[in-house]
């Protein structure tokens, strides 16, 4: 019997093949590589998930619908253009900086059953981005070594108010750019458009609702108190939703944000992120290597 994982990460492969950009001195460099260090000291290989690509730290599951990558808290206080970046890219505008090119996330989202959509439209009139629901979980760990997760959105809110983002991602799915002189095509959200909070048509995530483009005042900024220390390793988890979402909590996860006559936003609720739910993905290393020695055996047949 065929595997539907594997046959959807060859599917993911021929994406990157067909991508020109495959260096990764982006992020070469002493402090990168600090930065990476740190992050393989806090997280281990998640347990059960496929590891894409042995540059990156970047994982799918096909079963959970996720696909996890880690990275480091770039930004905490300013204006934002974007959630998550790639690393050594767009990180003056971004909460977070990946150790992941762009083009894997896109193939682990298709390997895990997302569906690319279109990204935002501006002429001849403004189209939101569209895509298979994405809700983005972060996970790190506090000062004193406790494993702490939430909703990203909560890192994020509306300028001059205290109102986080409401909305879900959608996997916009970016698009190719192919040089006329050489015909090597590039991913575009490799500049840094990974999960977005500006619409780009270069954005691989990004919010189906309208928000001011970089060339305007940002609508969106960086939800201070929420957010963990620089440098903090992060790994965020991209869960696709399924469409049949029960009401209630469609209605929370999907609402475009309210506002007040005078401008301010008020507050709804989300879903509560169960830390349960999520703890196993903030193991270390030797939790994950301890675990797995603890692993029965199979009997011989």
């Amino acid at each position: 019997m065929r595997n539907p994982f594997l046959n959807a990460l060859t599917i993911a492969v021929l994406l990157v093949a067909n991508c020109v950009s495959t260096g990764w001195a982006q992020w070469e460099g002493e402090r990168f590589d600090s930065l990476l260090k740190d992050v393989e000291k806090t997280f281990g290989d998640p347990r059960g998930m496929v590891r894409l690509d042995p540059k990156s730290r970047i994982w799918a599951d096909k079963k959970s619908k996720r696909v996890v990558v880690d990275g480091y808290v770039a930004l905490r206080q300013g204006q934002l253009e974007m959630l998550a970046c790639i690393a050594a890219t767009k990180e003056h505008e971004s909460v977070v900086a990946v150790f992941s090119k762009a083009q894997w996330v896109h193939a682990g989202l298709i390997a895990v059953g997302a569906k690319p959509g279109t990204p935002v439209k501006w002429e001849p009139e403004y189209q939101p981005p569209t895509g298979s629901k994405i809700q983005v979980i972060a996970l790190w760990k506090d000062a004193e070594g406790k494993k702490q997760v939430i909703d990203a959105r909560e890192w994020v809110r509306e300028v001059g108010t205290s109102q986080s983002l409401q909305t879900n991602f959608v996997f916009a799915g970016s698009i190719m750019w192919k040089d006329p002189d050489t015909g090597e095509e590039f991913y575009q959200a490799e500049d840094g458009d990974l999960v977005c909070v500006a619409n780009f048509s270069t954005a691989t995530m990004d919010i189906p609702l309208r928000s001011l483009s970089a060339n305007a005042v940002r609508s969106f900024e960086a939800y201070t108190d929420k957010i963990p220390e620089s440098g903090t390793p992060v790994r965020l988890v991209f869960e696709v939703i399924d469409d049949e979402l029960p009401p209630a909590k469609a209605a929370a996860s999907d609402q475009p944000t309210p506002t007040e006559k005078d401008g301010s936003s008020r507050e709804s609720s989300k879903p509560k992120i169960s830390l349960a739910a999520y703890e196993r993905l903030i193991d270390s290393p030797e939790e994950v290597a301890s675990a797995t020695l603890r692993q029965p055996v199979p009997a011989a047949e």
